[in-house]
């Protein structure tokens, strides 16, 4: 058998030209997985809730008071909860998916957080949606005077800094999560194929420790970097 290693996804057809990769599509049927699961569970909400219902209820109670504990502003949570709160689930899922026997060694079969262009995608729009965001919430005069300072050069460096610090934050945000995900993957793959049987089970526990863990750095930076990004300068 044929170990498959590559830092992206590998296309599994084409349409129109363009080439659906294994990572995209196993991302796309996370994706309505979670919202099927979501609607189902809470399109009926009850004052007394059912199984379900407290279940999911449960889970985004509880990623809302991290990120609040975070933002220290329950406004601003609630402002960037649906981006962060929905990066967190989707995440951890697409993690989960390493644990999946075969990953690895099925060319179709590879958990898309291993895959550097969606790691990529996700702190790009992330990103974006936060610049976007403040520059509604301070006006572009405001906001663009966070990286262009004229009041002396030592100043107009640091705007600049600023400035190129946002495109290194957004690079390191989706390399991070590539790097410890793409490295957990390897590490799998090649355990389960040299010793199948009993041995990796801590790895794989292992795995889903740094899968939760990566999928709430990721998602909480998103939440330091929208407060930090929309408050206004004094």
């Amino acid at each position: 058998m044929n170990i498959h290693i590559a830092l992206t996804g590998e296309t599994v057809f084409e349409f129109l030209g363009i080439g659906f990769t294994n990572t995209f599509i196993i991302s796309i049927l996370c994706a309505l997985v979670l919202i099927i699961a979501f609607v189902l569970a809470l399109r009926k909400r009850e004052i007394v809730p059912g199984k379900m219902q407290n279940f999911f209820e449960f889970i985004l109670e509880t990623v809302f008071s991290i990120f609040d504990g975070m933002t220290g502003n329950s406004k601003k949570t609630e402002e960037i909860f649906p981006l962060a709160g929905t990066l967190f689930i989707f995440i951890l899922c697409n993690n989960l998916l390493e644990i999946v026997p075969g990953l690895g060694i099925f060319p179709f079969l590879r958990a898309p957080s291993s895959d550097i262009h969606f790691t990529l995608a996700l702190a790009i729009f992330s990103m974006v949606f936060i610049h976007v965001v403040a520059i509604q919430k301070l006006g572009g005069i405001t906001y663009l005077k966070k990286y262009i300072k004229f009041e002396s050069p030592i100043m107009f460096f640091v705007g600049a800094l600023e400035a190129l610090g946002e495109i290194t934050r957004t690079m390191s945000l989706g390399i991070r999560l590539f790097g410890n995900l793409f490295a957990g993957e390897i590490l799998l793959t090649m355990v389960s194929f040299m010793v199948p049987y009993l041995v990796p089970l801590p790895f794989l526990g292992l795995e889903i420790f740094v899968g939760f863990i990566q999928a709430l750095v990721f998602s909480s930076l998103i939440t330091v970097f929208y407060v930090t990004t929309t408050a206004e300068e004094h």
